[in-house]
């Protein structure tokens, strides 16, 4: 049944999901359709609301090339949102994002397979170069983003593989984790995610660049803010107001003012 609904927090759909009884509803699904589940033991809603089966998307995955899967070379996963594969065959050329080579015969998605994460390279480079390190980094992610938004994606979130250069994975782009979250989101409502949403959460990359670190919660990543020259850059990006916060071409700028 397809009904009009705000989505639920897709993390609050995966915690009711343990406790349902029967005729417990969740709206659950793509942007801008939504599935009305009913947990009802023995159905296909049940068995998505207790974790054991997912929405059909064997038709957008038959159409993606099949891989011959290398432990070695690739790295694979199931995909919960038809919107992540819309997204990922958006981005396909790009340096700047993660590339989706195909499927295996299982329906898993196949990707590059990337060293490390971004956390990783941190924890990695905290005594080589590191303001211009972080300058670096943040440039290419902010180009990145650029990427995105050109083709109309908000991700949300900024999750990061190491690369020459940095690459954004992780399209799903449904939600932010808690520190990323910006100030217009604060309400549930997630229509109010825009560009100047991921400029937020670009704020909070640098700080985790900055601190080796994620904070616990967003007023952490508030009450402290990274020492110069990367202040002034955070407190453009973390602004209360989404037109408050700077463009990613001023942020670039000053980026590249760092010396």
């Amino acid at each position: 049944m397809i009904q009009w609904s705000r989505k639920f927090p897709y993390c609050r759909a995966i915690e009711d999901a343990n406790s349902l009884s029967g005729g417990t509803e969740i709206w659950y699904g793509d942007v801008p359709y939504y599935v009305k589940l009913v947990g009802i033991p023995g159905t296909l809603a049940g068995d998505i609301l207790r974790l054991k089966s997912d929405l059909d998307f064997s038709e957008e995955v038959a159409k993606l090339p099949l891989i011959a899967f290398d432990p070695e070379k690739h790295f694979k996963k199931s995909t919960t949102y038809k919107q992540e594969i819309r997204y990922l065959l958006q981005c396909r050329g790009s340096p700047r994002i993660v590339q989706l080579l195909g499927r295996t015969e299982e329906g898993a998605l196949v990707f590059p397979k990337f060293k490390r994460s971004f956390m990783e390279t941190l924890l990695s480079n905290k005594d080589q170069g590191r303001m211009q390190n972080i300058r670096r980094w943040m440039v290419e992610v902010i180009d990145g983003v650029a990427c995105l938004h050109s083709l109309g994606i908000i991700h949300r979130d900024l999750n990061i593989l190491e690369s020459d250069p940095l690459v954004i994975c992780d399209l799903q782009c449904l939600h932010s984790t808690y520190h990323c979250q910006p100030f217009e989101i604060d309400g549930g409502d997630y229509g109010n995610f825009s560009f100047a949403s991921d400029v937020f959460a670009l704020g909070a990359l640098l700080w985790e660049s900055c601190f080796y670190n994620a904070p616990y919660s967003r007023d952490i990543l508030l009450d402290n803010p990274p020492p110069p020259p990367f202040r002034d850059i955070f407190v453009a990006c973390t602004q209360e107001k989404p037109e408050d916060r700077s463009t990613l071409t001023q942020l670039r700028v000053m980026y590249e003012a760092i010396r």
